[in-house]
């Protein structure tokens, strides 16, 4: 059975439509952190824990809160879901507030302890109770701080495929 030149012609055009939707494209540029999490780690919210400690930031603890170790004295259990003990504001190298996405990247893999670097920032980003009682319901200040666009389920497949993009810090 023959087809005529416009029958195998749109046979063509099918067939590489298909092969292009299936394919995946070879150039598509990696998801850098500017592209995916910048704009997250600096939303108020997460500025607020993350400027707590900090004297260039005029951070709660120096306006409002005397110790950093006091946390949950009103981070109760019953607040944040958290065992007493765990609720702790990061350490004022932390405040990234004002940063560049780069600085801003290059803080959060330099100060995570010893070890492998990007696993410990992707367990802490992926699974850290903290991070997600901040995105989905933190409690702040007489409700002024708005939650992270997106909430957890965003922030979780951004920080999946920052990660297996290779994690730059761009």
């Amino acid at each position: 059975m023959m087809i005529g030149l416009k029958g195998f012609l749109l046979s063509v055009v099918w067939l590489l439509a298909l092969v292009v939707s299936v394919v995946p494209v070879a150039n598509a540029q990696p998801t850098r952190f500017s592209d995916a999490l910048y704009a997250k780690f600096q939303n108020p919210r997460c500025l607020q824990c993350h400027q707590f400690n900090s004297r260039t930031h005029n951070g709660r603890a120096f306006n409002s809160h005397r110790s950093r170790y006091l946390c949950d004295n009103c981070h109760t259990p019953r607040l944040t879901g958290l065992p007493r003990g765990e609720w702790m504001a990061p350490h004022e190298k932390m405040d990234w507030t004002g940063k560049s996405a780069r600085e801003t990247c290059l803080i959060a893999k330099k100060n995570l302890g010893t070890g492998d670097v990007n696993s410990l920032l992707l367990a802490h980003l992926l699974h850290d109770k903290r991070v997600h009682w901040a995105l989905d319901n933190g409690m702040t200040p007489n409700g002024k701080f708005p939650a992270v666009p997106g909430g957890s389920k965003e922030w979780a497949r951004d920080v999946r495929a920052w990660a297996e993009d290779g994690m730059l810090c761009e």
